[in-house]
């Protein structure tokens, strides 16, 4: 027991993976400072749901629970698929568990709960602002209240449990395939993409007008239980998942602890290439960006995490494109230009891109390999460009083709297209200046794995923060400013060209310095 705790406690702070005192005190700041501001978040966004009600004469306020459920099993689910197979069988502190005199029952539950603990955080900042909006504007009831509370706890399991059968039967089908990884990537895009069609096919303003507003979700059996539980204060459906969640539990650690050695020397153990290696002379900065690519595809997490923006950004073009009821919809509720759209879209579009960055972690996942790069006759501006320019170079397809997407669906004007394209690569630039320039600072060469180093290492959590931060409050504020709208946008881009040479004085004249110090 005491080893199963001390283990579990091991994995969880994991997530905050200090090097020193000074940022471990900075990183438990910061992720106080995300909690905090994600909740306040989540809550701006249930009350204006309620805002919306209220101003349709709806009194529907169960969509709240139902809206908040789905979109935490959503991020739920991505959390757990992207992590299982990386935290379970391709753990770098694997071997050295095994060498332990530590049960193999105690390492499994271990890691299962250490990912199930990450997966009530992620849904504690959906469902808890979400609940409480819900019962103050549809009234408190106890028997609800103790449904919500115990299907809190209930609600993750079902989708660790899938998520893990689903990976290990995938781990185990792509062991063999040449490209596995790109082969694993790319099935976990097209799941998570036909789950985002799903997903957006939830039309809002139907929804008001239907009295089964919330039929959506019945397709879900778990989430639709814990929502009847909690509307309906029905003690029976909590007790169905409670039911599910144990099945599904006891089969899935038992499937676990039967596949778990097999797994992990398979899929750790390294096939030597059969083919003919070809030398071929290349400029210095191409071979950079050719290993700068072997590098990037080589994690799938890495992968997974950084390039799941990028899709979710052409997934949504070719959405609005296909189904234009929601821009109409709101072309008769408030006038909206052509100008006005432009500026709406490339909100948007500066949104998405802010919540994934590759180069925040590319100099930590080349680990000791750095060392050696640092030792070759190169330049650390030769270095540090070749990283921001791929990182830049990955995005600029998704974001040309999406912007062209909308420019014909929409009769957008080739000056316009110009703005929203020209805006879109400028923040996508700055991004992956942000994005080098806290890795420079906040540099992890030690971490082994590359869960732990995406995810949730201060760099990468930076990245991300930083900017959606930057968007949200700038949306936020306008409407708080009688200004127009065309010099917003003007004062917005003033502060982002700003903020761009800032980051360019950064890494010419301060990058190099810090760079000799990374060890």
């Amino acid at each position: 027991m005491n080893n199963l705790l001390a283990l579990i406690k091991l994995n969880f702070l994991s997530a905050i993976n200090p090097t020193n005192k000074k940022q471990s005190k900075l990183n438990k700041f910061l992720i106080l400072f995300a909690l905090l501001f994600l909740l306040g978040f989540s809550t701006f966004y249930a009350y204006s749901f309620v805002q919306v009600f209220k101003e349709s004469n709806l009194t529907n306020y169960e969509f709240l629970i139902a809206f908040s459920i789905l979109a935490s099993n959503f991020f739920v689910v991505f959390l757990f698929f992207s992590s299982c197979s990386n935290v379970l069988y391709k753990s770098k502190d694997n071997d050295t568990l095994f060498s332990m005199p530590i049960k193999k029952s105690t390492i499994i539950l271990s890691k299962l709960i250490s990912i199930l603990l990450l997966g009530y955080l992620y849904q504690f900042v959906f469902v808890v602002p979400f609940t409480i909006i819900y019962y103050i504007y549809n009234g408190f009831n106890f028997v609800s209240f103790i449904c919500s509370l115990l299907g809190f706890f209930v609600e993750p399991i079902v989708p660790l449990c899938l998520s893990c059968l689903i990976t290990c039967f995938s781990s185990f089908i792509t062991k063999k395939i040449k490209y596995k990884n790109l082969f694993s990537t790319l099935a976990l895009f097209i799941f998570f993409g036909l789950f985002m069609y799903f997903y957006m096919q939830i039309n809002v303003f139907d929804l008001m007008q239907n009295s089964n507003s919330t039929s959506f979700i019945k397709y879900l059996p778990w989430i639709n239980w814990f929502y009847i539980s909690i509307t309906q204060n029905n003690v029976l459906f909590l007790l169905y998942n409670i039911l599910l969640a144990c099945c599904l539990s006891v089969f899935i650690y038992y499937f676990v602890y039967v596949t778990f050695f097999k797994m992990c020397t398979e899929l750790n153990s390294s096939n030597a290439s059969k083919s003919k290696i070809h030398y071929k002379s290349k400029p210095i900065f191409v071979s950079l960006l050719s290993k700068e690519s072997k590098k990037y595809f080589s994690s799938p997490m890495y992968v997974f995490n950084t390039l799941f923006a990028y899709l979710i950004l052409l997934g949504v073009s070719i959405y609005f494109a296909v189904d234009k009821s929601l821009i109409y919809n709101l072309r008769e509720i408030m006038p909206i230009n052509s100008i006005t759209l432009s500026i709406v879209i490339i909100t948007a579009f500066s949104f998405l891109l802010s919540t994934a960055n590759i180069s925040a972690v590319s100099i930590s996942i080349e680990r000791q390999n750095f060392s050696v790069l640092k030792s070759l006759p190169l330049s650390f501006s030769q270095i540090v460009w070749s990283k921001i320019t791929f990182a830049f170079l990955v995005g600029l397809p998704f974001i040309f083709v999406s912007s062209i997407i909308f420019t014909i669906s929409y009769n957008i004007s080739f000056w316009l297209f110009l703005m929203i394209l020209g805006f879109s690569l400028f923040f996508n630039l700055t991004l992956c200046m942000l994005g080098i320039a806290m890795n420079i600072c906040f540099p992890n060469l030690t971490t082994q794995n590359d869960t732990v180093l995406v995810k949730q290492s201060l760099s990468s959590f930076l990245s991300v923060l930083i900017p959606l931060i930057f968007v949200m409050l700038a949306t936020v504020i306008y409407f708080y400013v009688n200004i127009s709208l065309i010099y917003y946008f003007l004062i917005i881009l003033s502060i982002l060209i700003f903020i761009f040479f800032a980051l360019l004085y950064f890494i010419i004249f301060v990058a190099n310095k810090k760079l000799q110090k990374i060890n």
